[in-house]
């Protein structure tokens, strides 16, 4: 019994013992963070794991809704530039319905008449014009199984609409979404760049082919590669061949290329993207060489330097208009026989030009610089001239020769003053030491001006820049509203901003 007895008081001790043991062992395991089953992690750090995956989800969800509106957006905005254009086609339709080749005016005539010879296997035996725009001309008749002018101002309409997406994508390189995305809309209802659908000028076919080569060739500045430069020179021979306005912008490329590149870099990048303009203008010009025994790397200038002498100055003071003095003194049945669309007639006047400017300089300076203005705002002798600064004053004036509504009168108004939204935005931007991502920008704008402040002047040709006035516009605003964007480095050779 007493053997009994001690067995049972060891087998007590003992279940004690074990119990104490598994009390201190649930203690230890209470103490340690429970493991995942899986690889024994902590459950705690894989909740935090957890979370930020969560949290970088929303983000990815977040990003693809925003572009998912941003390519809404864009469309809308390219869908209102198409019906703007295609109504403005519309209107020159309705007011010469079946005629529009009868009623073709200007430069038109001549574009015209260079792709109908096209069509019939004459290949440009007349040296007044490039060849893109009229091959472009040509190739529409063609597709059409027509030459109908009218049928062509729609074709062209949506053409030109390609100016606003090509503006969001070279404000992208140096803004954020919005302020792009505002440019691209600034652009759709422009009524400068919505009034090129109305004639058969150019620049309808210039402005989306000039944005195009500017976006290319930031890309070869951000890639930094010699092919891309050359890529880009390519497309800018294409855009001098639609106007030959660009055949000097390998001279300034220097300029737009970013300040860190050494001059070895920039000298590699010019001379490989002057060389590709070259390239592909060379058949041209020796096509040129071989219909006329004359050097002429594009066309003629078609007295554009007489155009801007004192000589020409001193005409308008006396009230003469630009078509009375194209109608006398550059009439070659009224002039002696020298005509400003051929080689020896366009040499005469430009020696005309050179002795008028010899002979009184100052009056040369003073009409050249009012030339800047008359680039921008709209020559007098020519078009709508100064009304741009005082169409809130002379109302009846402004109905009388627009008989619109006065929502489209506003429009017009204030794409004339674009050029003055963007030089206060430049200015405010400059004070702030943020116009460098804009450089480029503003070399082609001084270049294009300087040209014709030289030659002649027409708001006509600034047209094509409006979309990157409205690109230094949308510049101020991450200035302005400085919390809403925030600027971020890009990776070529600029600080763009990111919304």
């Amino acid at each position: 019994m007493r053997c009994l007895g001690e067995i049972a008081a060891r087998s007590s001790s003992d279940r004690e013992r074990e119990q104490s043991q598994q009390r201190q062992r649930g203690d230890a395991l209470h103490r340690q963070p429970p493991a995942d089953a899986r690889g024994g992690q902590p459950t705690r750090v894989r909740a935090v794991e957890l979370m930020g995956h969560a949290k970088s989800v929303d983000r990815g969800s977040i990003r693809a809704r925003r572009r998912v509106w941003l390519v809404l957006a864009l469309t809308v905005f390219i869908l209102v530039a198409l019906l703007l254009r295609l109504h403005v086609a519309w209107e020159r339709n309705r007011e010469s319905p079946n005629e529009l080749a009868l009623h073709l005016v200007g430069d038109e005539t001549n574009y015209d008449r260079l792709a109908r010879e096209l069509l019939q296997g004459s290949f440009f035996h007349w040296p007044g014009r490039v060849p893109v725009y009229p091959m472009f001309i040509a190739a529409t008749y063609y597709a059409l199984g027509e030459s109908s002018p009218a049928k062509l101002l729609y074709v062209q309409a949506c053409v030109s609409v390609m100016a606003v997406p090509l503006t969001y994508l070279l404000a992208r390189r140096v803004l954020g979404r919005i302020p792009a995305l505002a440019a691209a809309g600034v652009v759709a209802f422009d009524d400068l760049l919505v009034g090129h659908a109305w004639h058969m000028y150019a620049e309808i076919l210039y402005t989306p082919l000039l944005l195009a080569a500017l976006v290319l060739l930031l890309w070869a500045v951000q890639t930094s590669r010699p092919g891309h430069f050359a890529w880009s020179g390519a497309s800018m021979a294409l855009v001098t061949l639609c106007r030959p306005t660009t055949a000097l912008i390998p001279l300034l490329l220097p300029l737009m290329l970013p300040r860190g590149w050494s001059l070895q870099q920039k000298t590699k990048a010019s001379v490989v993207y002057g060389l590709a303009m070259m390239i592909v203008i060379a058949p041209w010009t020796y096509h040129n060489w071989r219909t006329y025994h004359r050097f002429l790397p594009l066309s003629v200038s078609v007295a554009a330097l007489w155009q801007g002498s004192p000589e020409f100055y001193h005409l308008v003071q006396r009230n003469r208009g630009h078509l009375d003095i194209w109608a006398n003194e550059l009439n070659p049945e009224r002039n002696g026989g020298h005509d400003p669309f051929t080689i020896d007639g366009d040499r005469h006047f430009t020696r005309r030009a050179l002795q008028s400017i010899r002979a009184d300089p100052l009056v040369y300076v003073v009409y050249s610089l009012q030339k800047g203005a008359y680039f921008w705002f709209g020559n007098p002798a020519a078009e709508w001239g100064f009304l741009a600064f005082t169409w809130w004053y002379d109302g009846p004036t402004l109905r009388e020769t627009y008989p619109y509504s006065w929502p489209r009168l506003l429009n017009m108004g204030l794409a004339r003053q674009l050029p003055l939204f963007a030089l206060a935005a430049l200015v405010y931007v400059g004070t702030r030491r943020r116009s460098q991502p804009l450089l480029p920008f503003i070399v082609v704008c001084a270049y294009f001006m300087l040209v014709h402040m030289l030659t002649w002047a027409e708001m006509r040709y600034s047209g094509p820049l409006h979309p990157l006035l409205a690109i230094f516009v949308m510049a101020a605003g991450p200035e302005i509203f400085g919390g809403r964007v925030r600027s971020q480095p890009s990776t070529g050779t600029t600080e763009g901003a990111s919304s």
